[in-house]
């Protein structure tokens, strides 16, 4: 543990509270727009199909992954403070701009018309690359801070409670941005964008009052991302493999209850979300205890047999069991790799290690959406998701393979 925890008397859990709520304040920025900004304000206002509808809310993960190859190599360099500072800052700006495009179509000088349309499209889109960046500042940042401030004993809480207040705060915030929608029925993405810059502006303000810690000195060379990749490879993998089956759910989960004419959609993600942070609170520590391996290996299963229950049982209860088994699956996965993957180096490269390790979610998410979307159109439900449960469990083999490469895997205190 470094000098600046050594003070710390309290638990784990209360040491991570302070600096994880910029992840929380962060994320349900995220949440705000999101039942917003595709559905209501490209599609049923701008007049774009579902399509590109549907492309603004994924252009976020896109962003992320661009950032976590610049972003953990800062905070390495200049801390987690500094880069944090940064992600604050692209928050409010990503909340100016959905002002912006709000206001396009219903300006004076412009009016609604084509080109106004594509003006406040491209604008729209922009804003979500803003948040992308944001999301990859902050989460990689916090996690990094975190992981000082309770040290390599207690790193799956660190990496947990991001989870924790990731998920809570997207779910929090969809369901306030759905009601400040509410206070400008005709202009519905203004309130939220201004919502959301005055957040971003609170948290860099109440940022300027947190202490920085130093960041660590580096014994040879900056790692590059790619190094950092290759390190983390076989935890990698594993993380992607259930990323399918948690992408698969979250993107195609309301069309799913929505061809089949089912109710409980929203009991269905309740659920979902209910079991992710349940196991998160209340499991994570089996980490620290068992290892992070046969904890990761014991939730790609439990990811299959949710995919399997889909293609099974063929009705509400199926669907609901489903999302609860894939909730619990996807909920340790993250912690129980990213503990192993942090350790493939020192402490002075934790904060390039997890976002090189957090990269294999945000990509596959990014592409297992179009070609899960396409299976299903091509082949239907069953086969998607008998594709996404094969998948998951390749992971095992995967990550077992990955790590008899040389260079991958390797905890620091074995090479």
């Amino acid at each position: 543990m470094s000098d600046e925890d050594a003070t710390y008397t309290c638990s784990p859990t209360m040491r991570v509270m302070p600096v994880v709520f910029f992840n929380l304040l962060v994320y349900f920025v995220i949440g705000l727009p999101n039942a917003i900004i595709g559905a209501q304000f490209v599609h049923n206002t701008l007049g774009f199909s579902t399509a590109i509808a549907a492309s603004t809310i994924s252009l976020q993960y896109i962003g992320t992954a661009m950032g976590r190859m610049i972003v953990g190599r800062r905070i390495d360099i200049f801390g987690p403070k500094a880069v944090l500072r940064w992600g604050l800052i692209l928050c409010t700006i990503s909340g100016l701009l959905m002002c912006l495009a709000a206001l396009i179509p219903t300006s004076h000088l412009m009016g609604m018309n084509d080109t106004s349309r594509y003006v406040a499209l491209t604008v729209a889109l922009i804003s979500r690359l803003f948040i992308g960046w944001s999301e990859s500042c902050t989460s990689t940042s916090v996690t990094t801070w975190n992981l000082r401030r309770v040290g390599p004993a207690h790193s799956s809480v660190a990496i947990s409670w991001n989870g924790v207040t990731s998920y809570g705060g997207i779910a929090v915030g969809v369901t306030v941005g759905q009601w400040l929608s509410g206070l400008l029925p005709t202009i519905k993405l203004l309130p939220v964008g201004i919502f959301a810059a005055t957040l971003g502006i609170c948290g860099f303000i109440i940022l300027t009052f947190y202490k920085a810690i130093k960041p660590l000195p580096s014994k040879g060379k900056p790692m590059s991302f790619g190094l950092a990749v290759k390190k983390v490879l076989p935890y990698g993998a594993a993380l992607a493999a259930g990323s399918v089956g948690f992408g698969t759910v979250n993107s195609f989960l309301a069309l799913y209850y929505t061809e089949n004419h089912w109710t409980g959609l929203g009991i269905a993600f309740g659920v979902f979300a209910a079991c992710f942070i349940f196991m998160r609170i209340f499991v994570s520590g089996q980490i620290d205890k068992h290892g992070g391996v046969p904890i990761a290996y014991m939730s790609l299963v439990t990811e299959a047999i949710a995919m399997a229950v889909f293609c099974l049982v063929h009705n509400n209860t199926g669907g609901l069991i489903g999302a609860a088994l894939t909730g619990a699956g996807f909920s340790l996965l993250f912690p129980a790799m990213g503990t192993m993957a942090v350790k493939t180096d020192g402490p002075e490269f934790h904060g390039i290690l997890i976002a090189a390790y957090s990269i294999f979610t945000d990509v596959t998410i990014v592409i297992s959406s179009w070609f899960m979307g396409g299976l299903r159109d091509h082949m239907g439900w069953g086969v998607m998701f008998a594709v996404a449960g094969v998948l998951c469990v390749s992971g095992i083999a995967f990550s077992a393979a990955f790590s008899r490469i040389p260079g991958c895997g390797i905890p620091k205190n074995t090479q």
